[in-house]
């Protein structure tokens, strides 16, 4: 009964996938990468040490489009909250044009318990975005939300999130106030052994540009390991 109550709430999430997935159609088909290093303290301790990196192929999977290489260091307040500040090194291929960036960041990450049968966090990140070769810098803040839930009997899980931009101020290069963009994932995750966890789905991105609005579908592939 438990297995087809998990297997039930996979099947909701991923009829939502399928009801945002024809509105991207008309724009482009990615492939979206990652490696995720994030330290696992031991009882007592309280710092914490993560290290990510993102590979994005974009013009239907075609073109490298983005790089992120983002180090971090943490402190666990408690056993539900954790501080967080880094800096990311960001690489945009637009196909017209390169673009560098440079981005510190602070984050607060809190557990918010079980909803569902699954576990809930969330994650605040305040941005502080500066483009090479540009004045200004670009403030941007971000609110993710994550539910993830064993499936019974089985090493898989299900895993769906969603995170909203916003931008909080204009600048020079680009960046206007306001909705940036919304990231919806859904999919399944599996770990592969006591360290290694892979999580792959789909992703729908929607952006807010100068020229309106886009809306990009991904396969997304993630890998997280723990030492």
């Amino acid at each position: 009964m438990r297995t087809l109550t998990s297997l039930r709430y996979g099947v909701i999430l991923v009829s939502f996938a399928a009801s945002i997935a024809p509105g991207a159609l008309a724009d482009d088909t990615q492939a979206w990468s990652s490696l995720v290093v994030l330290s696992t303290p031991a009882e007592g301790e309280k710092l914490l040490l993560s290290f990510d990196a993102h590979a994005r192929w974009r013009d239907d999977a075609s073109e490298l489009g983005v790089t992120i290489l983002r180090p971090a260091v943490g402190w666990r307040l408690n056993p539900k909250v954790d501080l967080w500040a880094g800096y990311a090194h960001v690489t945009l291929d637009t196909g017209s044009v390169d673009i560098t960036e440079h981005r510190l960041w602070q984050q607060v990450s809190f557990q918010a318990g079980e909803v569902l049968g699954g576990q809930l966090t969330s994650r605040t990140r305040l941005e502080q975005r500066e483009r090479e070769n540009a004045d200004g810098t670009g403030y941007r803040l971000r609110q993710l939300v994550r539910w993830s839930r064993p499936i019974d009997d089985t090493p898989l899980s299900i895993v769906a999130t969603n995170e909203v931009f916003a931008a909080l101020n204009d600048t020079d290069w680009g960046q206007r106030s306001g909705f940036d963009q919304n990231r919806a994932f859904i999919g399944l995750g599996v770990r592969l052994s006591g360290k290694t966890r892979l999580e792959a789905g789909y992703l729908n991105n929607l952006i807010d540009t100068q020229a309106g609005t886009t809306t990009n579908q991904a396969v997304a592939v993630s890998f997280v390991v723990t030492p």
